[in-house]
Parts: structure tokens; sequence; C-alpha cells
């Protein structure tokens, strides 16, 4: 080449380089930089608008949030806990979406569920390998006896994972565990027969609060159902002290400490440094106020800033959202009147 031409050819490289520097100081200014959904900016969008059914918005200020920009941000968490009752629909049906949406930003995904027992993780193995027809996967999980709720609510979640060949980890033990810790307590549960659980940290003072009033309406509702004449069963306020009550405690602590091992188990880097993300589908009591599982991945090294939750609200009731509840909302649309 000749000496004009590498001249001609430096002074076009330096008008490309300068067009390219001009272009990316734009796109600086014109995008707010991504923070975390725990702090800074928010991914707040359209502000001025009242939020409606449809939109994200953000727990502490009740703001619209953008939805691109807060699925990047999420995308690039280590763990994404997606609340739902679990006979609700809707609530399925957004997991489903969020699913797709985390995905596409980030592809080398893991779903754990709380609905299956560790003893089935093979069956789960089957399945998203494609070897298992719906059927078969229903019976072999023993769907009914482990879970017993419709599976046509979670079947497109587990079809998602079978057409994206995404692995299914088993988050929960077996309720004779869970059972046995509430009737017993931890230490009276024999190391083999823990299911490798750890010893759960100490929940947080308002969980305790809160399953305070959990174990207080049970007992009402038992009392009721068994047509039992006796003394009536203490409120929350005054359940505190009972044994039963703490042993109540221990027991929701080993089943969000054993939903925390298994999700954080599937976060951690592999040989080559990767680490995939992990999407787990559970109960909204474990996970709102980041008061149950949340608290035990922390307490296993996985904090705020690697750990986001999710959950769908219903848009009539936005008055009445927490500020705490999560680190972002969904707002679902009110059911259809008829």
């Amino acid at each position: 080449m000749s000496p004009d031409c590498l001249a001609a050819a430096g002074r076009l490289g330096w008008r490309v380089c300068r067009r390219l520097v001009l272009v990316v100081a734009v796109l600086l200014v014109g995008v707010p930089v991504m923070q975390g959904c725990d702090g800074g900016n928010r991914f707040t969008a359209n502000p001025a608008r009242t939020p409606a059914a449809g939109d994200w918005v953000d727990p502490e200020s009740r703001a619209r949030l953008a939805p691109d920009r807060l699925i990047a941000a999420l995308a690039d968490r280590t763990v994404v806990l997606l609340g739902e009752h679990h006979d609700d629909a809707d609530h399925h049906r957004w997991q489903l979406h969020s699913l797709a949406a985390l995905h596409g930003h980030r592809p080398d995904m893991v779903l754990g569920f709380e609905m299956f027992p560790r003893r089935v993780q093979p069956v789960l193995d089957r399945w998203t390998a494609g070897e298992l027809s719906e059927g078969a996967f229903l019976d072999q999980v023993g769907w009914q006896q482990v879970w017993g709720g419709d599976a046509d609510l979670y079947m497109p979640l587990f079809q998602f994972a079978r057409l994206q060949r995404l692995p299914m980890v088993a988050l929960n033990v077996e309720r004779r565990l869970v059972s046995k810790v509430a009737r017993e307590g931890w230490d009276a549960v024999p190391e083999a027969e823990r299911e490798g659980v750890g010893t759960a940290a100490d929940p947080p003072e308002a969980y305790r609060h809160y399953l305070a009033e959990v174990f207080a309406m049970k007992h009402r509702h038992g009392a009721g159902a068994a047509g039992e004449t006796g003394p009536q069963p203490a409120e929350a306020a005054t359940v505190m002290d009972d044994p039963a009550f703490e042993r109540f405690v221990q027991a929701q602590s080993t089943w969000d400490r054993a939903m925390a091992e298994a999700l954080a188990a599937a976060a951690a880097a592999r040989p080559d440094g990767t680490r995939p993300l992990v999407v787990g589908i559970l109960g909204l009591g474990h996970v709102k106020h980041r008061w149950g599982v949340p608290h035990q991945l922390a307490d296993l090294g996985l904090g705020r800033s690697e750990v986001a939750v999710l959950i769908p609200w219903p848009v009539q009731l936005l008055d009445d959202l927490p500020a705490d509840l999560a680190d972002a909302v969904f707002l679902l649309p009110e059911p259809p009147h008829r």
C-alpha cells in the first residue's frame, strides 16, 4: 500500500474512531447507570404515570420500573426468587413470563422448585433430558403425594425447562423431616435423618411475629375443625413463649434452610469459573420481606446484592403494598368479574 493510501486510511480511521467516541458519549449521557434494585437508581420509568396492571413497581417508592433495564439487571444476580400463591394461575403465568425474559438475557439458567423433595432429582433430570412424557413425569415424581396441587398450573414451567434443556433442581426435603422438627424440635432429629440440611440461622424477629400469626391461625382452624370445646388457643401475641410455637419456628426455618442450601449449591461456581443464574419457584411465605429463604441464603454468603426477590401483587391493592415486600413487584390485573 502506498504512503498516500496509508495516510488516507489513517484519516478515515480517525474520523470513524472520533464518531464512535461521540456515539458512546451520547449513549452514556442518555442511559442512566444501572445499579442494583436495592439502592441508587431503581430503574424508574415515566414516574408521572400512575402504575397500572402489567407494570413493574418499586415497592418502596411505588414508582414504575422500566422492565427492560430491570430484567437486564436482575439477570446479573446470582439467585432470583419468584414468589407465588400455589393455587393462583396468574402467579404461574407471571413466573413463566419472567423466566422467559430472564432467559433472554442469561440463557445459562437453573430452575429450582419447592414442589419436589430431593429424592426425585433423578426424575427431574430425565424429564429435562426429554426422556419422559408428561404423564410418566408426574407419575414418577409422585406429584399427588409430594405436592398435590393442580399440575396444570405448573406444567408450563416444567415444559419451559424441558424445551430449553434447563436443569431443574429439587429444593425440598421430605415432609416427615419438617413434621418431626415441629413435633420434637431440631435437636431431637438425629443427624442421619436431617437429609444433609445444616442448622438454620436464627430467623429475624419480624419473621417470628409473622409465624406467630400463622401458628395462632392454624390452631384456631384446627380447634374449630376438630370440634373441640376446651380452652380456645392463644392469640398471636401470646404464643411466643409456647414451646410448641418454638418448634414450629424451627420447622419453618429448617424448610427455609433446606431450600436455601439447594439454591446455593446450584449457584456455586463451576470448575471453569462460570456460574448459572438460579431461579427459585417457591411460596410467597418463604421469600417475602427477605425473611425466610433470602435470610438463610445471606447466612450462606449470598447477600442482598446477589439475591433478588420478585413477587406478583394485585393492582387493586397497590395502596397496601408494603415498602419492604420485595425488590420489585409485578402488578396483576383484577380478575374478570364474569
